[in-house]
């Protein structure tokens, strides 16, 4: 009876988060037809937090801003709205698991989950920076030819990304249009510097305010910039080559024991249930996964640090 009441329970907490979820959703939507409506008769001064929380705190501000940077370079949009319902169900599944399986086990699974994120937002994010570093070199190229036909800085910036990849449209559209508002270029181009924390642009941007400051040819600047950033791709892709057995060991080293566990879990299921079912299993099977979540910390530091 007692463990009948204890499922009951967390399926209640379950069902709960789902509701806040949806009713959240619903909120948006909602929101976003108020909105509309308000474009259209003319309704002014009532923000989107304000139509959907009126007093609501704004979760989005709790992000520290290496994570908020990390959501912007992978693309991810992140309203205060949704965070608040990812934030209702993660507690809600939270407490089921606890009423479930326990505290800890619970803190783990959701920890384990929260690094599974990290690791993905990450992982969208290298992809989305590699792809925009690969494509500054014809954009620096683009800008030079057009400075060489007589346009100005901010105009051959203009063109330029216009006839870029989309993944350089993408950043370089609200740049562009700073600049078209009357913001200075040099300024302009290092704040999306700072914000992607790219190599390429932070070269870029001090060309661009060295010129601006001490005069010369930007086009002879540029013809050097580009150079420079071939050899430093080239010394790269050489010592990726060189790593590339030590990145391969890593990925065996951490995949390995989840494989094993695997394995395990289909061959011998009453094994696999004593972890489940004891107190001392259930403490083994935490401190396993605390031990690959810093293996896999500490491999990934060694991996970095040869590349």
């Amino acid at each position: 009876m007692m463990q009948a009441s204890t499922v009951l329970l967390a399926l209640l907490c379950l069902g709960g988060g789902a509701f806040a979820f949806l009713l959240l959703w619903r909120a948006r939507r909602d929101m976003e037809i108020n909105l509309r409506l308000g474009e259209i008769v003319g309704m002014q001064g009532r923000t989107k937090s304000e139509l959907l929380f009126g007093g609501w705190p704004d979760p989005t501000a709790l992000l520290p801003a290496l994570a908020r940077n990390r959501l912007y370079q992978a693309g991810i949009d992140l309203p205060p709205e949704r965070l608040t319902a990812i934030l209702i169900f993660a507690l809600c599944v939270w407490l089921s698991l606890a009423i479930l399986l326990g505290l800890l086990v619970a803190s783990v699974v959701l920890l384990s989950a929260l690094l599974i994120v990290v690791a993905i937002v990450d992982y969208r994010a290298r992809q989305r920076m590699n792809a925009l570093s690969e494509a500054m070199l014809g954009f620096f190229d683009r800008v030079r030819q057009l400075l060489v036909v007589g346009n100005s800085l901010s105009v051959a910036l203009a063109r330029a990304t216009q006839s870029s990849p989309p993944i350089v449209v993408e950043f370089f559209s609200p740049t562009i249009r700073r600049i078209g508002n009357g913001a200075g270029v040099a300024e302009s181009v290092n704040q999306l510097a700072e914000d992607l924390d790219l190599y390429e642009l932070r070269l870029f941007g001090t060309a661009i305010e060295t010129n601006l400051r001490f005069g010369g040819s930007l086009t002879a600047i540029l013809s050097n910039l580009i150079d420079n950033i071939r050899r430093r791709a080239a010394v790269l892709r050489e010592v990726r080559v060189s790593t590339s057995q030590i990145r391969a060991s890593a990925w065996v080293l951490g995949l390995l024991p989840m494989v094993v566990a695997s394995v395990v879990m289909v061959q011998s299921p009453d094994y696999v249930r004593w972890f489940i079912d004891e107190p001392v299993g259930r403490q083994l099977l935490v401190y396993c996964a605390l031990s690959q979540i810093l293996g896999a910390f500490m491999m990934r530091s060694v991996v970095r640090t040869s590349f």
